[in-house]
């Protein structure tokens, strides 16, 4: 193991390690310590949503980034649908991937690539920690799910690549994830390491296909999974990987590898934080996501990161060389990106942000489907039968409750039996992603009990595999079967009910459409 110096906190920045470092600070300021460690060559800034309420203050935090390091890249995880940052207190308005795939329109994917590349732009964002191509195959996945383009590797790669054209059309750089696929697993790698046992012929089949798109893009995220097919370890800190890549993408990939978080517990339970920076380096790793700040000192998480490196340099173990020509080629790809952007004027931001929204509507509405469901304009009550936060975008049914009190129906969320705590997203515990769902119980305006609504929507998200969510679905189906199920993951882990929507996520634009389905039927 690398052990930190006893004087962490205290050693000079070493500018070699900063170079492969994907850093996060807490807040929507830039600290004074990170400002020291951009001008002393930190090669990347990670934003999440406690650093992102809004656009504006994005643009102002990037900007003030930029003003310390021209040449520091600042990145983001902003996929559209459900995972966004930018517009984590609001909802992206933007389609899920599994929507963009339903709707099967290549060019509409690219232009849903493309206003989304516009609205990062207008931010001065530099990298998109997008597209996914993870091939989601197994129904029970707690984190990829609608995330994922498609079950099928042919439509992730082609709606992969027209996302990622559009990004870049806008001038954005471009980070394909979860190499080498994090579709085939129930475990959730925030939480635990997941182990993938298919077979090397079935995942080269089924998860290995989409990443032979890599080649052109800018870079590569690595998954925190066991694959025994292809060697031990989890490929983002074992030397299986990289070679895996270069195989797939038939030796022509030039972009930077990037290792997912490092705070994930899949490498920060076992072998640790500070250990799993070093292994991934010696794995062939060029940068170093280390992940959210909000739970820790921020600074105090850079520099254990930062000293098991400085540590693993000074008793011989990576070698001073091989580091330094690592953040040389870090950076020049890191300026590679910065030019990039300056070639392309950004839009206007309020003007990038309504193209956004009309795209987005448009998208979605060609996505949801539904069997036996309607709605009319009687008071709703809203039951989120789902198990907490999604890890990768925080709990979502305030968006449902909005999106039909915008339609002018009276929703709210009643005193339920077992209903779960719906907090925000793991990136924000103390700012959610959304407040919580209105007019929870105790709260003024949760006026009495299920049973007299006039009208119930369940969200459900993993009815079939998780046992609480689906005791919890079965008890309201039998007290209420009249009951809209409003099911926001893939289509194989629906419910089998006679009164449902598809709604292909759970983000602001995937339940605008789902409303708008329900109170007016399909109107395409």
């Amino acid at each position: 193991m690398t052990s930190i110096p006893a004087d962490a906190g205290t050693t000079p920045w070493d500018a070699d390690v900063l170079g492969v470092l994907m850093a996060p600070f807490t807040g929507t300021d830039l600290p004074d310590w990170m400002g020291d460690v951009l001008e002393a060559g930190l090669a990347s800034v990670i934003l999440f949503g406690h650093n992102t309420p809004d656009p504006e203050t994005t643009r102002a935090l990037a900007r003030a980034v930029h003003a310390r390091s021209e040449d520091c890249v600042v990145a983001i995880d902003e996929e559209g649908g459900d995972v966004t940052r930018i517009q984590a207190a609001t909802g992206s308005p933007l389609p899920t991937a599994w929507a963009l795939g339903e709707a099967d329109d290549i060019e509409l994917t690219r232009h849903a690539g493309h206003a989304l590349g516009d609205v990062l732009a207008a931010c001065d964002v530099d990298l998109d920690l997008a597209p996914v191509l993870d091939v989601s195959t197994d129904p029970a996945n707690p984190v990829i799910g609608t995330r994922a383009y498609s079950d099928d590797p042919d439509r992730v790669a082609a709606h992969a690549r027209a996302f990622a054209t559009g990004l870049m059309e806008a001038g954005l750089g471009t980070c394909a994830k979860h190499f080498p696929g994090h579709g085939a697993t129930s475990t959730d790698s925030h939480t635990a390491l997941p182990l993938i046992a298919l077979d090397r012929a079935e995942f080269e089949r089924e998860h290995l296909a989409p990443w032979r798109i890599v080649p052109w893009l800018d870079a590569v995220m690595t998954a925190h999974v066991l694959v025994p097919a292809f060697g031990d370890g989890p490929a983002s800190i074992s030397p299986w990987a990289r070679p895996l890549l270069d195989r797939t993408a038939g030796g022509t990939f030039r972009g930077l590898l990037i290792t997912d978080a490092l705070d994930m517990a899949a490498v920060a339970a076992d072998p640790g934080f500070g250990e799993a920076a070093v292994r991934a380096l010696e794995s062939g790793a060029d940068l170093l996501c280390l992940g959210t700040s909000i739970r820790r000192d921020d600074e105090q998480m850079v520099r254990e990161a930062h000293d098991a490196v400085v540590a693993a340099v000074e008793s011989g173990r990576l070698r001073r060389e091989t580091l330094r020509e690592r953040a040389a080629g870090t950076r020049a790809h890191c300026r590679s990106l910065r030019t990039r952007r300056s070639f392309v004027p950004p839009p206007d931001l309020q003007d990038a942000l309504r193209h956004a929204e009309e795209l987005g509507a448009d998208a979605a509405s060609r996505a949801v489907r539904g069997r036996g469901a309607r709605l009319d304009l009687s008071p709703v009550a809203v039951l989120d039968l789902r198990a907490g936060a999604h890890h990768a975008s925080g709990a979502r049914s305030q968006q449902l409750v909005q999106a039909l009190r915008d339609q002018g129906v009276q929703a709210d969320v009643p005193d339920y039996p077992d209903q779960p705590d719906q907090p925000g997203s793991p990136d924000q515990p103390n700012q959610p992603n959304e407040p919580g769902p209105p007019d929870r119980p105790g709260q003024p305006g949760s006026p009495g009990s299920v049973a007299d609504r006039p009208q119930v929507l369940a969200l459900t998200r993993l009815p079939r595999s998780d046992p609480d969510e689906g005791r919890r679905l079965a008890a309201l189906l039998a007290r209420r079967p009249d009951t809209i199920v409003v099911h926001v993951g893939v289509p194989d882990a629906a419910p089998d009910h006679r009164r449902l929507v598809l709604a292909h996520g759970a983000g602001r634009t995937m339940m605008r459409a789902a409303v708008d389905l329900l109170l007016h039927g399909d109107r395409r």
